[in-house]
């Protein structure tokens, strides 16, 4: 839907300014200048869409539907991607899920968040939430805010994010805590109470690879960016709830790592 109207946005101004101005020659630079008011629209429609996001459940399929309709768009027509996607089958519809992937690049939500068919939310660090519309998107979506001054804080947003898991709403993490090394495709670091809100509560948890994002700040938005994300079988919460998450972290670690690259 979003790409659709971004599409709509630009084609028609572009339309528009070559018939107003009247010279055919132009057209490439309205051509260009359209692009943004493409971009434009798509801002004014999310806050036209605000309110809904404000009163309705963090479940609710619309909510799900225009920001993956927002994740695609991005994807494709601002940074290029090229995604192919391998073990979609394991990503269930409904039931208790957290996400967990390497972290490469600040496209990685986007990708995932694509091609989520469970309803999703973020983990962002706090200061993402100072962003005009997009930080009162994710707070309308149930995001998970990390606060890496105090963990006082972030211990208190857990609370609030076990209680949105518990609902029905996946939870997309980055165990690594921030983006450690965008040279190293693999996984450097691994944060073992990064899987606290899954056994806090009982969710599943489905590990995915992502390769070929550590390319994209060379290649965006100018040149495509071939990524391929490997969905691998979800790893059910009875069969290690009695496990460290200590242990937990490093059976995760292990099952993403073992299908990247290094680059």
């Amino acid at each position: 839907m979003i790409s659709a109207l971004f599409l709509i946005f630009w084609f028609s101004t572009t339309y528009f300014l070559t018939v107003w101005v009247g010279n055919l020659y132009l057209i490439p630079v309205w051509f260009i200048l359209s692009y943004f008011a493409g971009l434009i629209g798509i801002v004014l429609f999310l806050f036209i869409n605000l309110p809904i996001m404000k009163w309705t459940k963090v479940t609710n399929p619309y909510k799900t539907y225009v920001t993956r309709s927002v994740a695609a768009c991005m994807n494709h027509f601002v940074l290029r991607l090229n995604i192919s996607v391998e073990g979609l089958e394991h990503v269930p519809k409904t039931g208790r899920l957290t996400i967990y992937a390497n972290h490469k690049s600040y496209a990685d939500p986007f990708i995932i968040m694509e091609i989520m068919k469970h309803p999703a939310t973020f983990t962002p660090k706090l200061s993402i939430f100072s962003i005009p519309l997009i930080g009162t998107w994710l707070k309308y979506l149930g995001a998970f805010p990390i606060d890496r001054s105090s963990n006082r804080n972030t211990a208190k947003s857990m609370v609030d994010a076990i209680k949105v898991v518990k609902d029905g709403m996946g939870m997309i993490i980055f165990p690594e805590g921030g983006i450690k090394d965008r040279n190293e495709e693999k996984m450097v670091a691994m944060r073992a109470g990064a899987y606290r809100v899954a056994m806090k509560a009982g969710a599943d948890m489905l590990p995915i690879s992502l390769q070929g994002t550590t390319n994209i700040k060379y290649r965006a938005p100018f040149r495509s960016t071939k990524i391929k994300v490997i969905i691998h079988p979800i790893v059910k919460y009875d069969d290690v709830k009695e496990l460290a998450t200590a242990d937990i972290a490093d059976k995760m670690f292990h099952i993403i790592n073992n299908h990247l690259e290094n680059v």
